[in-house]
């Protein structure tokens, strides 16, 4: 009886022994996933803030640029007429003369607004400021300014609600998918279209130019689209590009709001 329950004495000694190394093994296991957890969200903390600082860079270069083309382009001209007005003005003929102020008066419109409107593009968080319905369609008469394109915008749904850091770097996003079609696409035409639903907005862009092979691009060192999925990434954001040569190019945006 005595040998019987010194053997059930060594079996349970023994249990515990196995209960408390596995309990220890699962203690280090968890404390090793908490430290690679709490290290990966350090790490993508880091590269958002990254992101979002070379994203508002990026963004006031473009802008700088873009005032830039259109001080010297647009409202230098505009100026330059208003002073040959002001300078031709034949004050001995009233009707003239009337017509001649009448007509820099408009000039004067026409500068104001303008004015107006790139004081609103100096703001690199415009999506935060006015909503991205008027983000989106300021791009479309940008590219419809050009001559060079026609872009249409359609939206559908109440304007989505982003966090600044978030609309930041979307906004860049769309910038750059923008600016490939412009630049590298051919296209003629390009349609923006928003579909907000309650949780979920669809952004896509559409072009008609000579699109491309996604796979090659990503494979072959594609920089431009890696970069806009890995920001797509960032922000929750889920980015699928569907192109092939010759059939032009969509871009689609998911991410919740």
């Amino acid at each position: 009886m005595a040998e019987l329950f010194k053997y059930y004495l060594w079996g349970f000694v023994i249990a515990l022994l196995l209960l408390g190394t596995f309990i220890l093994f699962l203690s280090i296991l968890f404390s090793n996933k908490q430290i690679k957890n709490k290290k990966e969200r350090a790490e993508l903390q880091s590269q958002f803030s990254q992101t979002l600082l070379q994203s508002q860079l990026e963004i006031q270069d473009q802008t700088l640029q873009h005032i830039s083309h259109e001080l010297h382009d647009n409202i230098g001209q505009i100026a330059s007429l208003i002073k040959i007005n002001l300078n031709t003005i034949q004050l001995e003929n009233v009707g003239k003369a009337q017509q001649k102020i009448e007509d820099t008066k408009e000039l004067i419109r026409q500068l104001i607004t303008d004015l107006k409107g790139l004081s609103v593009r100096l703001n690199s968080d415009r999506i935060t400021q006015f909503g991205l319905i008027k983000t989106l369609q300021a791009e479309a008469d940008r590219i419809n300014k050009t001559g060079a394109f026609s872009a249409n915008f359609a939206s559908n749904g109440a304007d989505p609600t982003l966090a600044p850091e978030k609309s930041i770097i979307l906004y860049r996003m769309i910038q750059e998918i923008i600016n490939n079609i412009i630049k590298h696409s051919e296209a003629k035409h390009i349609d923006i279209k928003l579909n907000a639903a309650e949780n979920l907005f669809t952004l896509v862009f559409t072009d008609d130019g000579i699109g491309f092979n996604v796979e090659e691009k990503l494979t072959n060192g594609g920089a431009g689209l890696l970069n806009l999925q890995n920001r797509a990434k960032l922000i929750n954001a889920q980015l699928t590009i569907q192109s092939t040569p010759e059939s032009g190019s969509v871009f689609t945006i998911e991410m919740p709001s």
